[in-house]
């Protein structure tokens, strides 16, 4: 959310920051024209969507974007909320659950023929039997964010390396039911987008050799790359099957055998600041798409890196783990890096990110666009 309003402003744009509260970090940050406080999209949808289209209609804004998963299900399942000129940067409800659903995608993308690593639900009956499960296994939610009671709670994926972690992997999985994959290494590889009804208006590729956590967490370092053709053609077909309006977060690994789908994230995703900062402002170009511009897509540049604030301890794992001299490399500071929360240019976030280590962080829930002089 945070990147997405940065990358706004820059293009012309007033943006509004849809924050629970005034301590986000999206409402600290020179970019926002505004801050509008709304439920947690989680936890109470309704009120969230109607906060935020009440807001909308009173500063006559040109479009609104849902910043996490939470905010894309409550917005779309409560369209209807918004006033006509108000662009909603949402899909029709079904595209938005089939896209949210884990099982749903991977059904769709190996439709597509789209190379997904086999998966089995497990958990449903009470304790699993491994059976063939062979170890380590990745362990992921039906959904990332699930409706419950009311609310939607957010649930991330883990890693299993034996029975006995699987078995407590699952009991933290919505009703104790998990995808089960086979973990695989090699090349973590990102496809980033915008698309319209199913058509990939611009792409960005980049490789990702560090995540956090380090097994199957968000990236933390990150470089864009040349365009991949194999990468490429998954990808457009992938997104013509899901018929996806929108931004998007692929991810690939690349392992010894083929490149298989990892996940799919269909809204603003961690490392988008890179693609704005390698000439792609994804989320300038979602806008102009949603108001019914002509986007104006130029090629992006490769060899621009990005580093999370996180990445630290992913340098930490590695240099525990043996691999010293890799982890001290990566501390070298590198020409041509963006970060997810330090600017120099934007301080506030990231000296508000200082004080409240090492306590977790709170999204930013959705952002409203408002035209220039409006």
């Amino acid at each position: 959310g945070l990147a997405a309003l940065r990358a706004l402003k820059a293009a012309g744009y007033d943006p509004l920051a849809a924050t629970t509260s005034d301590r986000d970090l999206g409402a600290r940050s020179r970019a926002v024209a505004g801050v509008i406080e709304a439920p947690d999209a989680r936890e109470d949808p309704e009120g969230f969507a109607g906060t935020i289209a009440g807001a909308a209609a009173e500063a006559s804004v040109g479009a609104v974007l849902p910043g996490t998963d939470g905010a894309l299900l409550a917005l779309a399942a409560h369209a209807n909320r918004f006033p006509g000129g108000v662009a909603l940067g949402v899909p029709e409800p079904t595209t938005t659950v089939v896209a949210t659903d884990k099982v749903a995608t991977l059904t769709r993308a190996a439709e597509a023929g789209v190379n997904v690593l086999s998966a089995r639900v497990l958990g449903a009956d009470g304790p699993p039997d491994p059976g063939d499960v062979r170890f380590p296994v990745v362990v992921k939610p039906m959904r990332s964010e699930v409706p419950a009671e009311g609310q939607i709670r957010r649930f991330d994926t883990r890693r299993a390396d034996d029975a006995e972690a699987l078995v407590v992997a699952l009991a933290g999985m919505p009703n104790g039911v998990g995808i089960v994959q086979a973990y695989v290494e090699g090349r973590v590889l990102n496809v980033n987008g915008v698309a319209q009804d199913g058509e990939v208006i611009t792409e960005v590729h980049e490789e990702a050799p560090r995540t956090w956590p380090a097994d199957c967490g968000p990236v933390s370092y990150a470089q864009t790359i040349a365009p991949e053709a194999a990468l490429s053609e998954q990808a457009r077909a992938l997104i013509a099957a899901l018929q996806w309006s929108g931004i998007f977060n692929l991810q690939f690994i690349e392992g010894e055998a083929d490149l298989f789908l990892v996940d799919v994230n269909p809204r603003l995703y961690t490392s988008i600041g890179l693609a704005v900062a390698a000439g792609a402002n994804l989320p300038a170009i979602w806008v102009e798409s949603l108001l019914g511009g002509r986007p104006d897509v130029a090629p992006y540049r490769v060899g621009v890196r990005f580093r999370s604030e996180a990445d630290v301890r992913s340098l930490t794992h590695l240099f525990r783990s043996g691999a010293r001299g890799a982890a001290l490399a990566g501390l070298l500071p590198q020409r041509h890096t963006t970060h997810a929360i330090a600017s120099i240019s934007d301080p506030r976030p990231g000296l508000s990110y200082l004080r409240r280590l090492p306590g977790r962080l709170m999204p930013t829930d959705g952002v409203l666009t408002r035209s220039p002089g409006l």
